[in-house]
């Protein structure tokens, strides 16, 4: 992903215009229009002014290395909640809420598996994500960066590699009753080797298994059955913030 592209992606996440970083910082709305399509690149300044501005690292703003958020939270504040699960939420002035839960890359999904499997507790070691949203939720949330290509149909409701996902978990004592897929329709599903990200087709409560299906039309993403039994964990998607823009 290019600077443009971080930059739109923050400039969209925030809710902010140029005309707003004009009136806000040094940089001017020709400046800002121009890094945005692309024509001119940000000197040292700019940077360091963007970085502050959107509170984000400024080699992930301007390389795409490292953390996208910085450590000591967002603009000094501190949380206006911390829910019992560890989910942090931060007032913005346009009366949303900015919420940071733990990411969990797809270098870092064996590590996630690890410690679920043998705590199902998951500790402060991963990294976190920020996502904006309009009110506060309730239950464990996490992100999840999604591998592969098995839930993209070229459409707007696809899935890519390397899309971040918010997902919210669903408690195994709710695991035998009809899931929500029609509010929901796509999960993150926790395996003993691996995190799948599907489409619940159907489910069996009788026999206790799921069919997951792929948007990808290409043969070889075929329906298969799921036995919840062998599922760690089930978490429904809730937001989406894509790779490319």
């Amino acid at each position: 992903m290019e600077f443009k592209n971080r930059l739109k992606y923050l400039l969209e996440k925030e809710g902010v215009t140029a005309y707003r970083i004009w009136k806000d910082t040094s940089i001017t709305k020709g400046t800002i229009a121009n890094y945005i399509d692309g024509k001119t690149n940000p000197n040292k300044s700019n940077i360091s002014i963007l970085a502050n501005y959107f509170n984000v690292n400024e080699q992930w703003l301007l390389k795409g290395e490292g953390r996208m958020v910085r450590n000591e939270g967002i603009k000094g504040e501190t949380p206006y909640l911390t829910t019992k699960s560890g989910v942090k939420y931060y007032e913005m002035p346009n009366g949303r809420y900015r919420m940071r839960v733990p990411f969990i890359p797809i270098k870092a999904y064996a590590k996630y598996i690890d410690e679920y499997r043998d705590a199902e507790f998951i500790g402060g070691e991963f990294e976190e994500f920020d996502f904006i949203v309009d009110k506060i939720g309730l239950g464990r949330y996490f992100a999840f960066e999604i591998k592969g290509d098995s839930m993209d149909d070229n459409t707007k409701r696809s899935l890519s590699n390397g899309d971040i996902v918010l997902a919210r978990e669903l408690g195994k004592e709710h695991w035998r009753n009809k899931l929500h897929t029609d509010d929901f329709p796509n999960w993150i599903i926790v395996l003993d080797n691996t995190i799948l990200c599907k489409q619940i087709a159907e489910q069996n409560t009788e026999k206790g298994y799921i069919v997951c299906r792929s948007l990808n039309p290409s043969p070889e993403y075929t329906d298969f059955e799921i036995k919840l039994d062998k599922v760690y964990q089930l978490c429904n998607i809730v937001q989406r913030v894509s790779s490319v823009f």
